[in-house]
């Protein structure tokens, strides 16, 4: 898969990827099969950062996934597949046929990409985890006592010429709790959250703001948790196939909303060269949203071309399943 990857971002004119050591796609691909299932989404009801984040990963980061929210069965009247490199020829041919997809395959600032890949005689689930390579943090994104606090390093090309070159917005999921197949079955794509917050680094003398605020829009994938927890899961692979193409159809006709984020003024805040520190007090957002995952995105400048250059999830008020623990692989 590494091999056919990389020959479709040598075609497109990009750099290669290398392998990534983050274990969170091989450990839903594996949990995945096991439950008969194939989102973004897991039992456990975390999506793909989350999962990444707890896995000790905070880089940039998107998944692919490839499969079925059924186990197909001998008794279905299907016939075994002829091999798993043939399944990933399809897995990858699929992929770059859906915009979606071809576009995290085909990201120009991807560097590395974790591969979780299982299979049966007749079931094959497989997930691309892409991330980035340009933050090492001396001090991972933490809150105490209501205060937001990181520091550390760019790489890779990325720099702060100017203090304004960084940006840093919060993103906010609620606490996620155990899913059902049939709620899971009904789920297409995911979003990161609802933005909450955008830092800003603090003023001297007598400048100041003109707004508390920015206009946003909020576009959110449709949520497995609005969904039932007694809805059937499929029986048969044209049921998966259906219940797929609903939520497919739903994702599609979602209305964006209009919303207004606040500003917080950061109390600490370096941006030189490549070395990147933030201190702020965000305890008016906790207490409005409470208990939850809070994911701190941190915007880089590449050459003038600002994008993400960190994504990582603080589960705050919040015990996070074990499943990705690095002291339990």
């Amino acid at each position: 898969m590494l091999g056919l990857i990389n020959a479709e971002r040598r075609r497109a004119g990009l750099n290669t990827v290398i392998l990534g050591d983050n274990i969170a796609a091989q450990l839903h691909a594996e949990s995945a099969l096991d439950n008969c299932v194939s989102s973004h989404w897991g039992l456990d009801g975390l999506k793909p950062y989350m999962r990444y984040s707890l896995a000790g990963g905070y880089q940039s980061n998107g998944e692919n996934g490839h499969g079925l929210d059924y186990c197909i069965r001998a008794s279905d009247g299907y016939s075994a597949h002829s091999g798993i490199r043939r399944e990933i020829d399809q897995a990858m041919d699929g992929w770059m046929s859906s915009l979606g997809h071809r576009r995290n395959l085909l990201d120009p600032y991807h560097r590395k990409v974790n591969i979780g890949i299982v299979w049966d005689k007749y079931n094959t689930v497989m997930y691309q985890h892409f991330e980035g390579d340009y933050v090492q943090y001396d001090w991972l994104p933490a809150i105490s006592n209501g205060v937001l606090s990181f520091s550390g390093v760019t790489k890779n090309g990325v720099r702060f010429d100017r203090k304004r070159d960084l940006s840093v917005q919060i993103h906010y999921d609620r606490p996620p709790h155990e899913l059902t197949r049939g709620q899971v079955a009904r789920t297409y794509c995911y979003g990161s959250g609802r933005r909450v917050a955008g830092l800003r680094q603090p003023l001297t003398g007598n400048s100041y703001y003109p707004t508390d605020a920015f206009d946003d829009t909020y576009d959110p994938c449709p949520d497995p948790y609005d969904v039932p927890p007694d809805a059937p899961a499929p029986r048969s692979h044209s049921e998966a196939h259906r219940a797929w193409q609903e939520a497919y159809n739903a994702s599609q006709s979602r209305e964006p909303q209009s919303i207004a984020v606040p500003w917080i003024t950061a109390s600490e805040w370096t941006a030189s060269d490549t070395s990147f520190a933030v201190k702020a007090d965000i305890g008016e957002i906790l207490n409005q949203y409470g208990d939850g995952i809070y994911t701190v995105l941190v915007w880089g400048d590449f050459v003038g071309v600002r994008e993400v250059i960190s994504e990582y999830s603080i589960f705050h008020g919040v015990t996070p399943p074990d499943t990705y623990d690095p002291g339990n692989w």
